[in-house]
């Protein structure tokens, strides 16, 4: 070798394989020439990196900017509320904040929140780690993704669709179960119950929460037990565990804290849930303390039901609220993100080398490891289970016992997280496939009244799709910038205060963001409730899952695609926009859809800032606007049987758009996926 650093050519520049250079080819570059970025770079390259630079690192200020006013209105708007009450905002147990004097506390609406929030961790956390270790540890391989996914749907159902299935379906149902739970702990005063029918109360508030957080809490946790080092599971074996005394031994102890920060997470969505709480609570504007009986109150649902008849006083003191909602949240998310820091593991075994475990030719193989790391094959089947009974036979009674009880509670498990998704899909086929027709889709609701039969939701259809297409249009480019500046030019304490409100953004109630636009747009700005309004709130709670799909996938392109742009001359924000972008499109497409497709269910920010009107109104800019969820919120609260159909149909509707959207989205990722072919 001579020492010199390679000849680095243009594009348009190919040597011979001899070395020489083809006619009108550039000279070979001199010794010592720069290399990287910023090799062979003219001034108007460097002035488009530098322009490039600077607007990945304006829309990351610009998200900073939003989470400073979010906080920054919500305290405007709240000030005048909280100087006119008579009591201490933070610790009265009363509502009444339009009276005189006025008198309201969030503690009221805290406590309900909090209550709720409890009952559905309690019922719903279990629930989900035990879905989680059924699939990643029970079930065949080949069935696990499949299993997966099906639990993933409860995430698709949007929340007033389960707000629907709980007052229709569930709260008939819960007097015989409030009675059960009241036989065994109707000694503590709280669940004591006295037979009411139907009772619209906190626990069957917590019942509907359970189910919504049940997918965070399983997803992450799945996902964690599956990176759980062969070695531990091995060593586990190898001292003769059982199943469930390897889970309890290797599997569990590493995912700890994977497992808390999900259940802390989830604990953050049941906080900030509005509709499904709305419409399933009692509500009520004095202190409870028995939560099986009518009655209850949350911070997210108060603001989403009161906000329309609220005066003054009572609007700022329901945007006081939301802010407590929105420090709650923050807390919470904060707290998630410390317990996942701290329990990171560094693992000393190498990327990309085989251990002596992965590379010695065993006799045999353990179950675990045929079940994780191997193709499956009938012999291979067979030896599986002649190793599973052989090391059972000789485990002692009581052992043996435990695991088959352990493996059972899983199963049951994973048994009660599918049942209510079973139960949602299945009312809302059946009762939605009456009135779901062409006439349902074509028509609107104009000149007919909630008792009469007919009408339909082509307005709500049409507004939907203006909204949600027109946040989708503001939010691509501005997270996919933020999530260029974070993987390409992100450093230092801005790039870490970027990531942090982004995670922050990602359990952000949507009432929140419903509030924001509200102080900002048509309080502060004078502006009246419409499509885009609506629009702009949906495009807040869209950008979290855009910026965090599109840096994951951005960071998953190799970097010697960019290394081998920059040694051919290319500047740097060129390789971003046509190598770099293109190769992630695929996975920052699959976000975008997903992204689309959950908030697309979304009804508290439409409450607040959109407004309803039953006619057509194609002009996003201009006055109300129809839109699904509220049209299916508003069907539902009705007391006639024709809208009640009415809602279950756009249930079904908006069930069907969100489907189709989340199966397209995993499509594409499955047939852009490396190696697929």
């Amino acid at each position: 070798m001579s020492g010199e650093s390679p000849a680095v050519t243009d594009s348009s520049g190919l040597q011979d394989p001899d070395g020489s250079q083809r006619k009108g080819s550039p000279s070979a570059p001199r010794r010592g020439a720069r290399r990287g970025p910023a090799a062979g770079l003219t001034g108007s390259s460097r002035r488009g990196d530098g322009v490039f630079a600077g607007i990945s690192c304006g829309s990351a200020v610009f998200l900073l900017l939003l989470m400073g006013a979010i906080a920054a209105f919500l305290v405007t708007q709240a000030l005048h509320a909280i100087n006119a009450d008579s009591v201490n905002f933070l610790t009265a147990f009363e509502w009444n904040p339009d009276d005189d004097p006025s008198v309201w506390g969030v503690a009221l609406v805290a406590w309900g929140t909090l209550i709720t929030s409890l009952f559905a961790l309690v019922i719903g956390g279990p629930i989900a780690v035990g879905a989680a270790l059924f699939i990643s540890q029970y079930a065949p391989r080949r069935l696990a993704q499949t299993l997966g996914y099906v639990v993933d749907l409860l995430a698709a159902v949007p929340s007033v669709v389960y707000g629907l299935w709980g007052i229709i379906f569930l709260v008939p149902h819960m007097g015989g179960v409030s009675q059960v739970v009241s036989d065994v702990l109707g000694w503590i005063p709280i669940f004591h119950y006295d037979g009411s029918p139907s009772p619209r109360s906190v626990f069957a508030a917590g019942i509907v929460l359970a189910i919504m957080i049940l997918p965070i809490i399983a997803a992450i946790s799945r996902e964690v037990f599956l990176q759980t080092p062969r070695e531990n599971i091995e060593a586990a074996y190898a001292l003769g565990a059982t199943k469930w005394e390897m889970i309890r031994l290797a599997v569990l102890p590493y995912g700890r804290s994977g497992v808390i920060s999900a259940i802390v997470l989830g604990f953050g969505r049941a906080l900030g849930e509005t509709i499904a709480a709305a419409m399933v609570l009692s509500q009520t504007t004095n202190f409870f303390d028995h939560f099986l009986q009518p009655g209850g109150n949350t911070i997210a649902a108060n603001i989403a039901v009161q906000f329309k008849n609220a005066f003054d006083v009572g609007r700022g003191a329901l945007i006081a609220s939301g802010l407590v909602l929105f420090v709650m949240t923050l807390l919470v998310n904060y707290l998630a993100r410390w317990i996942a820091r701290r329990g990171q593991i560094r693992d000393d075994v190498t990327p990309g080398k085989a251990t002596a475990a992965e590379t010695a030719e065993a006799a045999e193989e353990s179950p675990v490891e045929a079940f994780q790391h191997k193709a499956i094959n009938p012999h291979d089947a067979h030896r599986d289970d002649v190793l599973r009974a052989s090391s059972l036979s000789s485990v002692a009674a009581g052992r043996r016992i435990t695991d088959l009880l352990a493996r059972g509670g899983v199963i049951l498990a994973f048994l009660l997280a599918v049942l209510p998704l079973v139960s949602v899909l299945w009312l809302v086929i059946s009762n939605g496939a009456k009135d779901f027709n062409g006439y349902f889709l074509q028509h609107s609701m104009r000149n007919i009244a909630e008792s009469d039969v007919g009408g339909g939701a082509y307005h709500a259809i049409l507004g939907t799709l203006e909204q949600v297409g027109l946040a989708t249009a503001i939010a691509v480019p501005i997270g996919v910038l933020v999530a260029i500046y974070l993987v390409e030019y992100g450093r230092g304490w801005m790039a870490r205060a970027v990531t942090f409100f982004v995670d922050v953004m990602m359990g952000l109630p949507s009432i929140v963001a419903g509030l924001f636009i509200l102080s900002l747009w048509i309080i502060a700005f004078g502006f009246k409730a419409s499509g885009f309004a609506g629009s702009l709130a949906l495009l807040i709670l869209m950008l979290p899952l855009v910026i965090r799909s599109s840096e994951e996938m951005l960071k998953l392109v190799p970097h010697a695609l960019r290394e081998a742009s920059y040694a051919l001359g290319v500047s740097r924000w060129r390789t971003i926009l046509r190598i770099v972008v293109p190769t992630a499109l695929p996975g920052i497409v699959t976000g975008v859809m997903l992204g689309i497709a959950r908030i697309m269910g979304e009804t508290a920010p439409v409450l607040l800032v959109v407004g309803f009107t039953s006619s057509i109104n194609g002009n996003p800019f201009q006055g109300a606007q129809g839109s699904l969820p509220y049209f299916i919120f508003n069907e539902a609260t009705q007391p006639y049987q024709p809208a009640i159909d009415r809602a279950w149909a756009g249930a079904l509707t908006l069930i069907l758009i969100i489907m189709i959207l989340n199966l397209a989205a995993r499509l594409l990722a499955w047939w852009k996926r490396p190696g697929r072919a």
